[in-house]
């Protein structure tokens, strides 16, 4: 069968449309998708680079206003103790005693409260900090008006972070001295940088063998007596000249 000139060309034609209808859904949609995803994804990289262009501005200001805010924290927390122990607490107290020139007869211990942990845990799962309170239940006598002002600004100024929950006071009316009872609110932070240690009390022996003092027994009769006397003998002397 001889085909015609005219329908070759009609085949060619043919041809041609398929060959463009390919053309375009295989090759030029796929490469206008593609670039459609390219140009989408370059507005992401776009906005990235003039987010980080902004902060990159202002980097020196955000690195100032941080190392200020890390300063300040460490200016808070140094105001706080690493602990609170009984034989601190006594330090303490004959701090007090001595600035506000009072008697503390009496003070009561009580263990620590937890107040806050943070979220953040050191490696042996303990909090990175712990904030912690506690209070001390005193006592006092035996001191002037002066003195009891004293000892609210001792308080108010030590060096470790603490305040007056209660107080009452009384005068006598014979010296003019006064006395009541104190609850003294005690805070403490643990973290890496506050570590407690024990306090360091000078001048004091340990292991005295009386804590009352050392006491000079009398020996019973006949008993031999540290001078190396006798008790209960009795020794004639001769007069002198005889």
């Amino acid at each position: 069968m001889k085909i015609s000139q005219k329908h070759i060309q009609y085949i060619l034609l043919l041809l041609i449309v398929v060959i463009a209808v390919c053309a375009y859904q295989f090759g030029y949609v796929k490469y206008i998708e593609k670039a459609g995803a390219v140009k989408e994804e370059n507005k992401g990289i776009e906005a990235r680079i003039n987010e980080l262009t902004e902060k990159e501005s202002h980097r020196t200001e955000w690195t100032e206003s941080i190392e200020k805010a890390d300063t300040d924290i460490r200016m808070i927390l140094a105001q706080y103790g690493p602990g609170n122990t009984p034989e601190k607490s006594i330090m303490f107290i004959r701090s007090l005693e001595d600035a506000a020139g009072m008697t503390i007869p009496s003070v009561t211990f009580n263990p620590d409260n937890l107040i806050y942990a943070s979220e953040d845990l050191n490696e042996d799962g303990t909090p990175k900090i712990e904030m912690n309170g506690t209070n001390l239940s005193i006592s006092y006598n035996n001191t002037p008006y002066e003195g009891l002002k004293t000892c609210m600004d001792f308080i108010n100024n030590y060096r470790e972070r603490m305040n007056v929950n209660a107080f009452s006071v009384t005068r006598d009316q014979t010296s003019g001295l006064l006395a009541g009872n104190m609850v003294i609110n005690l805070f403490s932070v643990k973290d890496a940088d506050h570590v407690y240690a024990e306090p360091s009390v000078g001048g004091i022996e340990i292991g005295t063998d009386d804590i009352f003092g050392e006491v000079d027994l009398i020996p019973l009769e006949g008993e031999e007596a540290a001078n190396g006397e006798t008790i209960g003998e009795t020794t004639e002397t001769q007069p002198a000249g005889e």
